[in-house]
């Protein structure tokens, strides 16, 4: 049985599988899952307050659904991540 934690990576790893599908590529962001896992990738994502490249990229998609943000926010992971970044997540969602 997989983890929460597990759980939130595939959901992560089935969004960059569709980015990939709609001709978008985020290595960056690839690196960082690779080095952090998705939880500590989404949680270094958002303490940032520059709104990245990548964001910007599937708004033009119109699929901010694929977003880290977005997906940080399913009530399903909210146990994963603390209020601030969970509001990190959503300020930034409406920053771009």
């Amino acid at each position: 049985m997989s983890t929460l934690s597990d759980q939130f990576t595939t959901r992560i790893n089935d969004a960059l599988a569709q980015c990939y599908a709609l001709g978008y590529t985020p290595h960056r962001f690839e690196q960082i899952l690779r080095t952090y896992g998705g939880v500590g990738a989404a949680r270094r994502l958002v303490v940032s307050s520059e709104i990245h490249d990548g964001l910007k990229s599937l708004k033009d998609l119109g699929r901010l659904d694929l977003s880290v943000e977005h997906i940080m926010l399913d009530p399903v992971f909210a146990s994963l991540f603390t209020k601030s970044e969970r509001d990190a997540a959503a300020w930034r969602l409406t920053q771009v």
